[in-house]
Formats: structure tokens, sequence, C-alpha cells
């Protein structure tokens, strides 16, 4: 009898023993169900985050897309406005010529001219001392001198002219050079902004062994005071360093503006 009280105690004890087991798999097994669910929560959230990523990486991709052909056509402007350039430019030094030749011309006007006052004067004091009335002589000098004196006015305003039409041409060359260069700055720009938009959600996508985040750590990190301003003088935006920067620059400027905004959301 004894010895099946003891046998009883130690059945006892085992089965409270497994009970306790039993407990111990069953607190366990709904941890691991919560862990579970909390798991299948986290992994839905980050495929829903990651086909957001795509869409914006498809998005932003389309608008890179969008700006070569926009530069693209700026670039075929600009060799048309060289072109236009050069052709002014052309334009330009015949008409120099055209001047120089016109100031010869009228250089020579103005020698004959003199002589002719000259010849003039001298055949005036010739009939004054010897008739002192006119004659036939000194009405057609007076008419010669007329006519080049005519000539000289004529000459005078073909130069001015000429001058004139110089001057429009540099202020039209200068004029497209200045609009083509602000206008080549400014897409370069947007397209560099893209550009570090688009490496960005790459390295969110790549994750920890993202070979651009590896190219960013190489690259020297410059110092926040010497970046530029703008040359438009606008505020710059979204994290930017001022002045754009380079591509490096610009990926850890978006960087640190979205662990800010995730920062303050949390």
């Amino acid at each position: 009898a004894d010895s099946r009280q003891v046998e009883l105690v130690a059945v006892r004890t085992q089965v409270e023993e497994l009970k306790s087991r039993v407990g111990d798999a069953a607190r366990e097994f709904a941890a691991t169900e919560a862990r579970l669910a909390q798991e299948r929560s986290q992994s839905e959230t980050a495929t829903r985050d990651l086909t957001d990523a795509r869409g914006r990486v498809e998005n932003l991709s389309q608008r890179v897309t969008d700006l070569d052909r926009q530069l693209i056509v700026q670039v075929k402007e600009a060799e048309m406005l060289g072109n236009r350039v050069t052709d002014l430019e052309t334009r330009l030094a015949t008409q120099g010529k055209l001047l120089a030749e016109r100031e010869f011309e009228n250089g020579q006007l103005k020698q004959a001219n003199a002589a002719a006052e000259r010849t003039v004067q001298e055949l005036r004091e010739e009939i004054a001392a010897t008739s002192g009335g006119k004659s036939s002589v000194l009405e057609k000098l007076r008419q010669e001198k007329a006519a080049v004196e005519e000539q000289l006015r004529v000459a005078r305003d073909e130069r001015g002219k000429l001058q004139r039409d110089i001057n429009a041409i540099q202020q039209q060359a200068e004029s497209s050079w200045a609009t083509e260069r602000m206008e080549n700055a400014l897409l370069r720009e947007r397209i560099n902004d893209i550009a570090a938009e688009v490496a960005k959600l790459a390295i969110q996508l790549e994750g920890p062994n993202s070979a651009i985040e590896a190219m960013l750590a190489a690259e020297p990190t410059v110092p926040a005071k010497a970046a530029a301003k703008p040359a438009n003088g606008a505020a710059p935006g979204n994290g930017m360093p001022e002045g754009g920067g380079t591509l490096a620059e610009r990926i850890r400027a978006l960087q640190s503006h979205a662990s800010r905004a995730r920062q303050q959301g949390a």
C-alpha cells in the first residue's frame, strides 16, 4: 500500500508537471501567433510601401524621359541659335566692310570737295580781278559743288543707317545667347533634382547593401557653408543645398529631409 501511494504521488507530480508544460506551451503558442500576426501586418505594410515606391520610381523615370526630350529640343534650338548668330556675325562683318568702304569714299569726297572749294575761290578771285561779273564757268563749278555736297550727304545717311543695323544685330545676338544660357541652366537643375529623387528611392528599394549608398559613402562631404546661393535668388526647397550642389549632396539632403519627416510623424 505504501508503494502504491508513492507511485500515485509520483504520477500526480508528473501530471502536474505535464499540465504546467502544456500551459507554458499554450502561452508560447499564443505569443508566437501574436508575433506572426504582427510580422504579417508589417510585411503587408512593407509591401504597400514597396509598391508605392515602385510607382513613384516609374513616375520619376517618365519625368526624366520627358526632360531628356526637352533637353534634346533645347540643344537643337541652341544649335539653330548658334547658326543664326554665326550668320549675324557674317552679316556684321559684311556691314563693317561696307561701312569702311563708305568711310573711304566719304574721305575722298571730302578731299574732292575741298579741292573744288579751293578752285572756286581761285576762280572767284580771278573773275573779280578781271571783269567783276558772273560767267558760265563759275556757274558750272557751283553746280558741281552742289552735286558733290549732295553725294556727301547721301553717303553720311547711308553710313548712319549701316551703323544702326550693326547695333541692332549685336543687341539681338546678345539677347538670344543670354536667354539660351538661362533656359539651359534651369533645365539642368530640374534634371538633377529628379535624378537625386530617383537615386533616393533606388536606395530604399535596394536596402542597406545598396551600391548607391556605398558610392555616397565614398563621396567626400562638402561643408554647407561652401554651397553657393542660387543664381536667380530663389530659396532652396525640399531640403536641397543652396545652388543645387552635386548629385551626392542632393541625395543626402533628400535622405535627411525624409528622416526628419519620419521623426516628426513618429
